[in-house]
Parts: structure tokens; C-alpha cells; sequence
């Protein structure tokens, strides 16, 4: 059976994203020095929002677009495009209650 370097390799990998997270998670709070200030905050700020924005913008266009062809047999999508058409509609869906959520707090 081949899975065991391939099990192996996600377990090793798995661990290691766990321990970075843990580290970038738990860094500001260990720490009396300020890792970031308003300037770090405003540029992540600025760059989440050019990225959903230019999310948004390219699906506006595309999915429709998709959708019509599809419909009139034009193209046959694999499933990866219903797969990321998904994803993408998850992740604003996802942003979307995050934002409520800190905005109510």
C-alpha cells in the first residue's frame, strides 16, 4: 500500500502548521513589546479588501457567464469550477458573519 510516506508527510505537515499557528497566535500575548501597529493594521486592512474585492469583481463576471454557456451546452464545466465557485461563495459567506460578529462587539 503507498499511503504511508503520503500519511507521514500530512501528519508532519499538519503538526507543523498547528505549532506556527500556535506560535503566531500566542507571540503578541507573551510579549510586553507591540509586534504590530496602526500601520501593519491598515495595510492588512487594505490588502484583504483589494483581494475580496478583486474576488468579488472577477465572479461578478465570470460565474454568470458560466452559467449562461453552461445552460445553452456551450461548455461542460469539470467539477472543479462548481468547486471553487463554492469556495468563493463560502468565503464571502464566511467573511460576512465574521464582519457581524466584530461589529457587534
Amino acid at each position: 500500500m503507498g499511503t504511508g510516506r503520503e500519511l507521514v508527510g500530512t501528519i508532519v505537515y499538519a503538526v507543523g502548521v498547528w505549532i506556527g499557528g500556535g506560535i503566531a497566535f500566542l507571540a503578541p500575548k507573551l510579549t510586553e513589546m507591540p509586534l504590530q501597529d496602526e500601520r501593519d493594521s491598515d495595510l492588512y486592512n487594505r490588502a484583504s479588501g483589494l483581494t475580496l474585492g478583486v474576488l468579488f469583481v472577477v465572479g461578478l463576471s465570470v460565474i454568470p457567464a458560466i452559467y449562461v454557456l453552461e445552460a445553452a451546452e456551450r461548455v461542460e464545466t469539470p467539477p472543479e469550477v462548481n468547486g471553487a465557485v463554492l469556495l468563493a461563495s463560502g468565503l464571502f459567506l464566511l467573511w460576512g458573519v465574521a464582519y457581524g460578529i466584530v461589529k457587534r462587539r
